[in-house]
C-alpha cells in the first residue's frame, strides 16, 4: 500500500536516509508538478513550485503527522506554495485591441493561435482540452479545490484540511463551481 511505503520512507528520512528521500522525490514528483501546473499554469513557474515543494517537505517532515495520509499533507504544500507565487505574480491584463498613433479608432489585434487544427486532435482530446479550459476559467479559489477534488481524488475533508477551510466552505465551493461548470457548458443558460 502507496501510504504505508510512504509512512516507511519518512521515517527512514528522519533517521538520514537519503535514498528515501529520493524515493518520495521520485514517487510524488509527477504529481505534485501537475498540482503547480494547474494553479500557475507556466511550466517553468511549476517546475520551480514542485522543487520548492520538496525542499519545504523535507524542512517539515519531523512536522508530518503519520496519522494523516501523506499524498494529501505533500499536495497541501505545493497548493499553497502555487497559490502564494499565483497572488505574487497578479498578471496584468493585456488589451487585444490596439490604437493606431494619431488614431481614435481601435483596432483588433490578430493573435496567432500556435496549437494544433481541429483535424489534428481526436474528440476525446478536444473533449479533455475543452474540460480543462473550463476548469482553468474558474475563479482561483473554484479551481483549486476542482483540482484537488477530481484530479487528486482527495476526500472534502481532506481538502478542508489541506486548505484550512471550513468542510461547508469546501462543499459549498464544490457545488458554485459545479453548478458554473454546467452553466458554462450548457452555453450560459439557466
Amino acid at each position: 500500500m502507496v501510504e504505508s511505503d510512504d509512512a516507511e520512507l519518512t521515517r527512514r528520512c528522519l533517521a538520514g536516509d537519503e535514498r528515501a528521500y529520493r524515493e518520495l522525490v521520485e514517487r510524488h514528483q509527477r504529481q505534485v508538478y501537475s498540482v503547480a501546473m494547474r494553479v500557475v499554469r507556466v511550466p517553468e513557474d511549476a517546475e520551480d513550485i514542485a522543487q520548492e515543494t520538496f525542499v519545504r517537505m523535507f524542512r517539515a517532515l519531523d512536522r508530518y503527522d503519520p496519522g494523516r495520509p501523506f499524498a494529501a499533507w505533500l499536495y497541501t504544500i505545493a497548493t499553497r506554495l502555487a497559490i502564494d507565487h499565483v497572488r505574487r505574480r497578479r498578471l496584468k491584463a493585456v488589451s487585444l485591441f490596439r490604437r493606431e498613433p494619431g488614431s481614435e479608432d481601435e483596432r483588433m489585434m490578430d493573435v496567432e493561435d500556435s496549437g494544433p487544427g481541429p483535424e489534428e486532435v481526436t474528440v476525446r482530446l478536444e473533449e479533455e482540452a475543452s474540460t480543462r479550459d473550463l476548469i482553468a476559467s474558474l475563479p482561483q479559489h473554484y479551481r483549486v479545490v476542482v483540482m484537488l477534488r477530481h484530479q487528486q481524488d482527495l476526500s472534502y475533508e481532506e481538502i478542508a484540511e489541506a486548505l484550512h477551510l471550513p468542510l461547508g466552505t469546501v462543499k459549498a465551493r464544490i457545488h458554485r463551481a459545479r453548478a458554473l461548470l454546467k452553466q458554462r457548458l450548457g452555453g450560459g443558460t439557466s
